[in-house]
């Protein structure tokens, strides 16, 4: 007869099982992530280097000068708001083209984006190397996350109300 908190040994090594499974799910699913947001990270900086910045404000890529990139902004091509991100964009691109004053100009907070965006390599790297279960719980990266998002909506509510 077993006690109420254990398991039969048969359903013990089952439960093992599954949660070795569960774990290698988590743990794949853990390094895809960290791959993903490297290879994000990786292609924004690189279309940044690749873009310009057109007169006009659109944006245009190097290899293509007589097409510009339409409006990505979906607030303010269908409301004509902009959006917390408003800016980011060109930001990033003068930023690129070693132009704070532009950059600033574009989205105040751009070069904290631009910064966050950078270290996502060398952090994503170093996460990847790591032992999965030492790292899989962190709960701080959500909160830097967080942290991000109400940086950039402080700031289009001072901007909207300036």
């Amino acid at each position: 007869m077993t006690q109420k908190n254990q398991l039969p040994d048969e359903l013990d090594e089952t439960h093992e099982e599954i949660d070795e499974e569960y774990l290698q799910a988590r743990i794949r699913v853990f390094r895809k992530r960290q791959r993903v947001m490297l290879g994000f990270s990786i292609f924004v900086i690189l279309a940044a280097f690749s873009m310009s910045t057109l007169d006009t404000g659109k944006v245009e890529v190097s290899w293509f000068p007589q097409l510009p990139i339409p409006e990505l902004c979906g607030s303010r091509a269908i409301f004509g708001v902009s959006c917390p991100g408003c800016g980011l964009t060109r930001s990033f691109i003068a930023l690129a083209d070693g132009n704070l004053a532009a950059s600033f100009q574009q989205n105040r907070i751009g070069w904290i984006m631009a910064l966050t965006l950078i270290a996502q390599i060398p952090y994503r790297i170093y996460m990847m190397c790591q032992p999965p279960l030492s790292v899989m719980d962190l709960r701080w990266p959500k909160w830097f996350g967080t942290l991000l998002i109400a940086i950039l909506i402080g700031n289009w509510l001072s901007k909207a109300l300036i």
